[in-house]
């Protein structure tokens, strides 16, 4: 039995008001998913935030080439939140 770590801050979500599109324009391009959280972004304003938080992802079911690409590609958008 794999043991959990007691270190995991889990991303508060709750606390969160949920962004259906961008902040500017209410449209979303796209989402990524890296790793666990689910990002929305717009290509327009360059802006990233996150939708979903999908706690069943484990280690060994990440695509660690589609999670090196989906951070490549957002690392230039801003992240927002609200």
């Amino acid at each position: 039995m794999a043991a959990h770590a007691d270190n995991i801050i889990p991303f508060p979500l709750h606390r969160r008001r949920d962004l259906p599109g961008c902040p500017h324009c209410g449209r979303r391009n796209d989402v990524w998913q890296i790793g666990r959280l689910l990002w929305a972004y717009c290509d327009r304003h360059a802006l990233r935030w996150v939708v979903a938080d999908y706690e069943g992802v484990t280690r060994a079911t990440i695509n660690r080439d589609e999670l090196r690409r989906g951070l490549e590609f957002l690392s230039g958008y801003v992240e927002i939140s609200s």
